[in-house]
């Protein structure tokens, strides 16, 4: 797989990870040094590969 196809696809994963999350009431946010903070009412969680995205996804029903 090239590099382009392999990051389009992580694009896509991401997203639709972001739309499972924020169904069940939970925000995404990108982190400028990489890594995402998922948040819900006055709780946060740092992710810092998009495998622990899918994890806490799947950890919370989301996925």
């Amino acid at each position: 797989m090239s590099a382009a196809l392999a990051q389009a696809v992580d694009q896509k994963r991401l997203a639709t990870l972001k739309a499972q999350l924020a169904l069940k009431g939970f925000q995404v946010h990108d982190v400028t040094t990489g890594g995402w903070f998922v948040s819900r009412w006055n709780l946060t969680k740092f992710c810092p590969a998009l495998a622990d995205l899918e994890a806490f996804a799947s950890q919370v029903g989301a996925a």
